[in-house]
């Protein structure tokens, strides 16, 4: 890489930030950098990547971390910088889960752990029912007018009560050892809590572990930094206060809507006073159309939050942007006219994929009717929950371009990025032996025609599984394990492949065990994304439709009503052009049918106010 002057370095593209963004980008100390829907939080840390390193503000072997809250966001905010500054970087810049970085620590630094407190090695990650196995065991007395998720709540909460190391007698220490070694009946598994306090403790007890990251991670950036909860935030304060790492954390209290999950509300004053870090607020939204934008600051004064001047981008005229409000008597109605909207955008030019249905609660309760609607137009809908991070697997990643690269060669991003992992696997990261460089492609090849050959023969889904296996068996499984340390511990790894496995073979047969339409439709190109608003956030569509504007949806919202104004914004910010909110007086799948939406009422007086909506 050639080196620039820190005066000369100019986003990359021909982006243009505004004056707050490129301050942020080239600031060299703590920065928080607060930032509304559609500001482009992504966009800067991914500029402010490529100034460091094109600077050598971040030097050889120094490192970018970046941490995010969804396993898609890290994968999006790596592949944005790898493809503006090549493959060179792409080991110097971190970009990963909150839950994956605490479980590289443990995983690294295992035995700096005192032996109580030390998981086997064969760990995996803990569900509910492993946890309610260890607990029971423990002697934990289920009262019957306890809910599943009022259990799994008090088990958290004891969990997260423990300090390391564990001892005692009690009944939340026998729970936690059962976990962390194992039973007769189970092998052991944790929970992310117990991820991240094993992880704190590592940092706290071995002040040379904690210098190793701070000499690693020169640079460190907090995605979604809002939704950061007290555990994961004294993680950070443990690993980079008071050290010469520079942190940038950005966010926007708009959007904090994991309350429910412990998220600091204070995480924004605590970062300015312990890293005593600058502020800088950002005033544009790229992402929505000026009516839209209207409606988004209409919900300033419900958050409570100082309204600013928020700018759109040039793209729009002031008139641009629509948003309607169907009012419909049963859920068979409303999944006419959203179906038949849907239908409009579509042949108005809006990519299938670029259309997102939003339900508040579970989907299953409010999207079955309109899926069936849309079939009648040869529109597929899907629910995304199974699809979205699975996607975003590393393993799953490589195996889709293996079988796309396989039944056709001209994917040239596909082929690059084998190409380059092959290289990281056999040891040879560059092209400068090119005797060796020349092998690994001859290899690969090899590899690539006998996947073709064992895809044509495929009949049956034992068939596709042992296509896989050949696949994880080209790579090995060793290796795998080596450049993807999630994967290091526990099952984790098959239970990904075996998911994968199953779901592709649904979308295999139904896209007439036609391989590339079975790819594209796993990957969502056919379909429409139905998800809930926790699953969508950082996402944006064209066109967004919010089924079930309800008081059931927000079942909770007379004690929630903070948390679900921010679930109501981010639903709302979602959209580019278009947005439906759809409320229906009868809903068939709920346990009370008739719909109410009395609580919520605030919504609809919003709605009204702003002069923006069309009511059907």
């Amino acid at each position: 890489m050639i080196y620039i002057k820190k005066d000369f370095w100019v986003p990359c593209d021909d982006i243009i930030l505004e004056d707050s963004a490129d301050h942020a980008v080239r600031c060299e100390k703590n920065a928080l950098v607060v930032a509304g829907p559609g500001a482009g939080k992504t966009e800067l840390l991914a500029q402010k990547a490529g100034f460091l390193f094109a600077t050598n503000l971040c030097r050889e072997p120094q490192k970018i971390l970046a941490i995010s809250f969804k396993k898609d966001a890290a994968v999006n905010l790596k592949e944005r910088v790898i493809k503006r500054y090549g493959r060179e970087i792409e080991n110097r810049f971190v970009s990963m889960t909150f839950d994956a970085f605490f479980k590289s620590i443990l995983d690294h630094f295992i035995y700096a752990l005192p032996i109580d407190s030390r998981p086997k090695d064969n760990y995996g990650i803990a569900d509910d029912a492993t946890i309610d196995f260890a607990f029971t065991k423990a002697g934990f007395v289920v009262p019957f007018t306890y809910k599943k998720n009022d259990i799994k709540t008090i088990q958290n909460r004891m969990i997260a009560k423990l300090e390391l190391p564990v001892s005692g007698n009690s009944l939340e220490a026998k729970a936690w050892t059962y976990l962390l070694k194992g039973s007769n009946e189970q092998l052991p598994a944790l929970s992310f809590t117990m991820i991240a306090m094993l992880a704190k403790y590592i940092i706290d007890n071995n002040p040379m572990i904690r210098r190793a990251l701070q000499y690693t991670y020169a640079y460190v950036f907090l995605d979604e930094f809002q939704d950061t909860t007290d555990l994961q935030y004294s993680i950070v304060k443990s690993c980079f206060q008071g050290s010469k790492s520079v942190v940038t954390a950005v966010g926007d209290n708009k959007q904090r809507i994991m309350l429910w999950a412990g998220a600091l509300k204070t995480v924004f004053e605590d970062f300015q006073k312990d890293f005593d870090s600058e502020k800088f607020q950002l005033i544009m939204n790229h992402r929505s159309a000026p009516r839209l934008v209207v409606l988004q600051k209409e919900m300033y004064n419900l958050l409570k939050e100082p309204k600013l001047i928020v700018k759109t981008s040039k793209k729009w005229n002031d008139e641009d942007g629509r948003i309607q409000l169907l009012m419909s008597k049963d859920e068979q109605y409303e999944a006419i006219k959203v179906s038949e909207s849907i239908q409009q955008q579509i042949k108005s030019g809006i990519n299938i994929n670029d259309i997102c249905i939003l339900c508040k609660q579970r989907i299953i309760d409010y999207s079955p009717r309109i899926v069936e609607n849309l079939q009648n137009f040869g529109i597929r809908a899907r629910d995304e929950t199974e699809y979205q991070d699975l996607i975003k697997e590393p393993i799953i990643r490589l195996i889709i371009d293996f079988l796309l690269v396989a039944v056709k060669r001209k994917n040239p991003n596909e082929w690059r990025n084998l190409e380059v992992y092959y290289g990281k696997f056999t040891g040879m990261d560059n092209e400068s032996n090119h005797e060796q460089y020349f092998r690994n492609i001859e290899c690969l090849i090899k590899s690539l025609d006998k996947v073709k050959k064992l895809e044509e023969n495929v009949e049956a889904k034992n068939d596709f599984e042992y296509l896989i296996q050949y696949i994880i068996d080209f790579w090995g499984i060793s290796r795998i394990k080596a450049q993807f340390p999630e994967y290091q511990q526990g099952n984790y790894l098959n239970e990904k492949i075996c998911k994968f496995v199953d779901i592709f073979w649904k979308e295999y047969e139904l896209g007439e065990k036609d391989w590339i339409r079975a790819i594209e439709n796993f990957i969502g190109v056919h379909s429409i994304p139905i998800m809930t608003i926790h699953k969508s956030k950082g996402l944006e569509y064209s066109a967004v439709y919010f089924i079930g504007l309800e008081d059931s949806a927000f079942w909770n919202f007379l004690n929630q009503s903070e948390e679900d104004r921010c679930a109501f914004f981010v639903a709302l910010s979602r959209a580019k052009e278009f947005l439906m909110f759809t409320f229906s007086e009868y809903r068939s799948n709920l346990k009370y049918p008739d719909q109410k939406r009395k609580n919520i009422d605030e919504f609809y007086e919003l709605l009204q106010k702003s002069n923006v909506i069309e009511v059907i």
